[in-house]
């Protein structure tokens, strides 16, 4: 029996399909509680948005010295910090202070499309990452004055990730957060059916995906877009400008083991562009579709699947 759970969280909608033929329903639903709970609590914790997260505390302490941080903070920021090293410094959850200079200083959903906050055009902060001070034993973090964090998407795909696989133990699971999936488990051998936005054209979808054991991630430029004075400005920062980057591509998404890994790794492709990128997703056995600003699409790796009989939900991917 499919059982399904909605509800928002991490500003975005947030979806949990499980599938069990298990006869203790009380215990379905209370793990579809602690699913619930479980996104809201990573939510109190690091949302950049709210004053009193863990991570806005931490934040508002930059150079004041080491801080101790909770085991959650501690988890996401080492993952983010490993991501970081692992792409070379373009994936970077150092770089609030960037966008805050950029005017994305508040939830987006309050800036109506523009934004005269900030206080100019930050400069290349390529490697502002490794300035992180950790020290394990005591569970502590030091900031520069200078530096803030923010987790944006890779929280959001590490709490998918949890989710799913605690989820999994009562049958196959599909967790979906404003796109950034995870499907544990097949229902009878059929993988979870994903139709899959176009990127251009949103109205229409342009595939389906299906996943079984996998997750999947869409980074764009074109939902998290305002304007400051006569420049068009998105969330996605390049490191090496300080500035929304300037490649050819609109959207990237990437299929990979994990939520996390193809949340950063359609981040990262998005900013290296159609010429890099690709080489970047197989040297990891990722796959991903890159959809360039003038239409083209690209194919890395086996992304595309034949589509087979849709014995579960038919979840729409997309992302802004």
């Amino acid at each position: 029996m499919l059982h399904q759970r909605r509800f928002r969280a991490m500003n975005t909608d947030v979806g949990v399909w499980l599938w069990s033929t298990s006869p203790d329903r009380a215990a379905v639903a209370r793990a579809l509680d602690w699913a619930e709970a479980f996104f809201a609590h990573v939510e109190d914790e690091l949302s950049r948005f709210r004053a009193s997260s863990a991570l806005s505390r931490l934040n508002q302490a930059a150079g004041s010295g080491a801080q101790t941080v909770s085991p959650l903070l501690w988890t996401v920021l080492t993952a983010g910090l490993q991501a970081a090293n692992d792409s070379g410094g373009i994936y970077d959850p150092t770089l609030l202070r960037a966008l805050e200079q950029l005017g994305y200083d508040r939830s987006f959903e309050t800036m109506h499309g523009r934004s005269e906050a900030g206080d100019g055009t930050p400069g290349p902060t390529l490697g502002s990452w490794r300035r992180v001070r950790l020290d394990s034993e005591r569970r502590t973090v030091s900031l520069p004055a200078d530096l803030a964090l923010d987790f944006g998407g890779i929280a959001k795909g590490w709490t998918v990730d949890r989710v799913a696989l605690e989820l999994a133990p009562l049958g196959p699971v599909l967790v979906d957060a404003g796109g950034d999936l995870r499907a544990v488990g097949a229902i009878d051998g059929e993988p979870w059916p994903i139709a899959v936005q176009d990127a251009l054209t949103p109205e229409r979808d342009s595939a389906v995906i299906r996943l079984h054991d996998a997750a999947l991630a869409t980074s764009s430029i074109g939902g998290r877009r305002w304007q400051r004075g006569d420049r068009t400005l998105h969330h996605l920062i390049d490191p090496r400008t300080g500035t929304s980057a300037a490649s050819d591509l609109h959207a990237v998404t990437v299929r990979a083991p994990g939520a996390m890994a193809a949340d950063v790794a359609a981040k990262v492709v998005l900013v290296m562009g159609s010429a890099a990128g690709p080489a970047y997703l197989q040297d990891r056995g990722y796959a991903g579709l890159l959809t360039c600003l003038d239409g083209r699409a690209l194919t890395v790796g086996d992304l595309w699947q034949e589509e087979g009989e849709h014995h579960a939900t038919n979840q729409r991917h997309s992302r802004g």
